[in-house]
């Protein structure tokens, strides 16, 4: 790294960590690595000629940070990485302890009753990401569990496309019930989130500490990381105020599974259905765009003009020509039918899987899709894959366009897995039922 001068950081993308707005690289996370960056050029720079240094920061997703380290693809991981013991039999941690140690914290919603410690989440169900440190926590909480002769904490894994506030968001909305998340984060984000409430009684795990990682055997990099800590960056004390500088980057999500919500989502999921197989998408995708858009009201008028569930302009509607859309089918079908048309001329060239070829409509639908096929060309060039909207395409468009395209797609998404959720509690209850029916039968 001495020789060329680039350190790579592999970071997920995060509200909180890490993020681009129209080219400025922000959050808790990029700002301390441009202060790494700037520590090391004042440190090395030499009269009369000196190659500065560059911090790279490489968006990677959450499950592949310490793969992707291993394999050489980056320098340091770091994204609120805790130094668990599993983690250091992979990586080493730079994890300075005068920073504070971190608690795992049970989060519930404050119309629920409080959580006051973790033996209550017996037989309760917890909503986790695989590879989180907090999965790592449940399992040894259950472990123990067990040999109290108590029923087990139920894991319901999410995508790990979900980061700790996008889970805090569908907590606040009322998607979900319970959450771990480190004590810090929690408390920056209930100042924004007013549903949610942090029991700091309950730990899950304490006296873990968050650092960055790297791979084993760098003595020189480990050497170079404790001096910024401890002879630059403790000095600044600049930390609490990165915290409190992006304690608003939030947008509120609403819950789409509520009983309002949900009948009108009843009333109309066979539409959905219906055009989402006639138009290659999945039908819950187009719920969850049809939520963001308008609520799924039909009876919906913007400032603009734009109609009804799909929030078309009559224009688009009319070009269409599957009716009027000023009724329910009628819009949800040309709606369907354009983003199916802005797939197949804009993106003739791409291979996208079904997840992602929704993910590519709604970007289309909110920027425009000659900006996003402009994207992922452009996307293609720095070596991101040009068929893969998350932690890709993405990242570019942030970069170029700014937060609100990269908010609105990522905000459907969270409805797509709030109605998945739904659906899935659906089953089980149904299941269930079944079940006791077929007992009392016999």
């Amino acid at each position: 790294m001495l020789k060329r001068r680039i350190i790579r950081v592999l970071v997920p993308y995060s509200r909180t960590l890490f993020f681009n707005d129209k080219g400025k690289e922000c959050g808790v996370t990029a700002d301390n690595f441009r202060q790494f960056e700037i520590y090391l050029n004042k440190k090395y720079y030499k009269k009369p000629v000196s190659i500065p240094f560059t911090v790279a920061f490489i968006p990677t997703p959450r499950d592949q940070l310490i793969h992707h380290l291993q394999q050489g693809l980056g320098d340091i991981a770091a994204g609120n990485l805790t130094a668990t013991e599993a983690r250091l039999k992979q990586v080493d941690f730079v994890a300075p302890k005068e920073q504070g140690s971190v608690s795992e914290i049970v989060i519930n919603r404050t119309k629920d009753p409080a959580i006051t410690n973790v033996e209550q989440l017996s037989g309760k169900t917890i909503h986790v990401r695989k590879s989180s440190s907090y999965f790592e926590s449940l399992q040894n909480l259950n472990n123990r569990l067990k040999l109290e002769g108590k029923s087990p904490v139920l894991l319901n894994i999410v995508s790990d496309d979900l980061e700790d506030e996008d889970l805090m968001e569908m907590l606040n909305a009322g998607v979900i019930s319970d959450i771990i998340v480190d004590d810090w984060k929690a408390k920056m984000w209930a100042q924004i989130l007013p549903g949610i409430r942090v029991n700091e009684q309950a730990a899950m795990s304490s006296g873990g500490y968050i650092g960055c990682a790297f791979r084993k055997n760098s003595p020189l990099l480990a050497a170079e990381l404790n001096d910024f800590y401890y002879n630059y960056e403790r000095n600044l004390a600049s930390m609490p105020y990165r915290l409190k500088k992006y304690y608003k980057k939030v947008k509120e999500l609403q819950d789409p599974t509520n009983s309002g919500n949900t009948n009108r989502y009843n009333e109309i999921i066979q539409l959905f259905e219906k055009y989402g197989d006639k138009y290659d998408f999945d039908p819950l995708m187009l719920a969850a765009m049809g939520f963001q858009e308008s609520k799924l009201d039909q009876s919906k008028r913007s400032p603009v003009g734009a109609v009804g569930v799909m929030q078309l302009m009559p224009t688009t509607g009319a070009e269409m020509k599957v009716g009027d859309i000023n009724i329910t089918e009628a819009n949800i079908h040309a709606g369907t039918k354009y983003m199916d048309q802005l797939m197949t001329t804009y993106f003739q060239d791409a291979h996208f899987d079904l997840f992602n070829r929704s993910l590519f409509a709604f970007a289309s639908y909110n920027a425009g899709p000659n900006k996003i096929a402009s994207l992922r060309k452009l996307a293609a060039e720095r070596g991101l894959n040009p068929d893969i909207w998350l932690n890709n395409v993405e990242i570019v468009t942030s970069e170029k366009v700014g937060l609100e395209t990269t908010t609105y797609v990522r905000n459907v998404m969270k409805y797509y897995y709030s109605y998945k959720l739904m659906l899935e509690r659906s089953k089980e209850k149904s299941k269930a039922l079944t079940g006791s029916v077929a007992e009392k039968s016999n």
